[in-house]
């Protein structure tokens, strides 16, 4: 059996699909056994890598045509999953390191592991065919987080990046938490200069089935792009602690390939943070009991 199951979620015209077969031969490459389960809805079946062995493999997994949104997809993968632990990831995410999985699950120790380090890679998706394990820019000085990859595979910061630190109250803690501005070089949309991104994979989950159950699993009244995963975090959270990594370790890093982000400011995402912001009004306790009623 694999030790881990990775859910990648996939629907409609996502950059991401240039990049899934790199991503998903990528995870099959990990020391720990893995499946990836690509949970997907769409006519076009989206391309993979080869399996390699019963333990590490790709299944792909079509959904309903009306199940557009990354949660309700990762829960029809996560429902499919065979291994006892899952990690919820993204088609254009890519681990860094063949010790990547490993890594994270000494460090959880059976608790939640969430939001990885993340380069973002400016190159596009042939990109992340030459990341080799170690390529984890051990070496860097300082953090940094858009990228381009070097010959053998090493990551080098984009110059003229912003990385912001700021005091965030969380749970009656302050956390100082990290945002990057994107170089001038790479802005692609007017009004765009000074908006900042994570440095880490907001959604990047390692976790025990299990747990992913007792919380009913991702919110599925969430449609597009955005809030979900902030909603199962803040369950998360209220069921014990949750990890963060690039609070533990920012070498235990990912890679994105980056794009553009049309969905910022849609109707779609405005009606996401609506739904979020009436569920956090209602309560954690309340959220979980709503999404178990509806949870398979």
């Amino acid at each position: 059996m694999p030790e881990v199951s990775v859910v990648i979620p996939f629907y409609g015209d996502h950059p991401g699909r240039d990049a899934l077969s790199k991503v998903t031969a990528a995870w099959l490459e990990q020391d720990v056994p893995c499946e990836v389960v690509v949970a997907f809805t769409g006519q076009s079946t989206p391309t993979v890598a080869r399996d390699v062995d019963t333990h590490r493999r790709v299944r792909v997994v079509r959904a309903d045509a009306d199940a557009c949104a990354p949660g309700v997809l990762r829960n029809l993968g996560a429902e499919q999953a065979r291994a006892r632990v899952l990690y919820l990831s993204d088609a254009d995410v890519v681990p860094i390191g063949g010790d990547f999985l490993a890594r994270a699950l000494r460090v959880a120790d059976g608790r939640p592991l969430c939001q990885p380090w993340m380069y973002r890679l400016v190159e596009g998706p042939n990109a992340v065919a030459s990341l080799r394990p170690g390529s984890s820019g051990a070496d860097r000085d300082g953090l940094f987080c858009f990228a381009t990859v070097e010959a053998g595979g090493f990551l080098s910061p984009v110059d003229g990046e912003d990385m912001l630190w700021q005091d965030r109250e969380r749970r009656g803690r302050s956390t100082r938490t990290p945002s990057v501005v994107p170089p001038p070089s790479l802005v692609r949309e007017p009004g765009d200069e000074r908006r900042s991104r994570a440095p880490y994979h907001w959604g990047g989950l390692l976790l025990e089935s299990t747990t992913f159950a007792q919380v009913g699993g991702y919110c599925t009244r969430y449609r597009g792009w955005g809030c979900e995963d902030d909603d199962l975090l803040v369950k998360l959270s209220a069921h014990g602690e949750v990890l963060r990594g690039w609070q533990t370790d920012p070498t235990w890093a990912c890679a994105h390939v980056e794009h553009g982000y049309a969905h910022a400011g849609t109707a779609e995402h405005d009606a996401n943070r609506a739904i979020y912001r009436e569920r956090l009004a209602s309560g954690p306790e309340a959220m979980i009991a709503d999404d178990l009623a509806v949870f398979t």
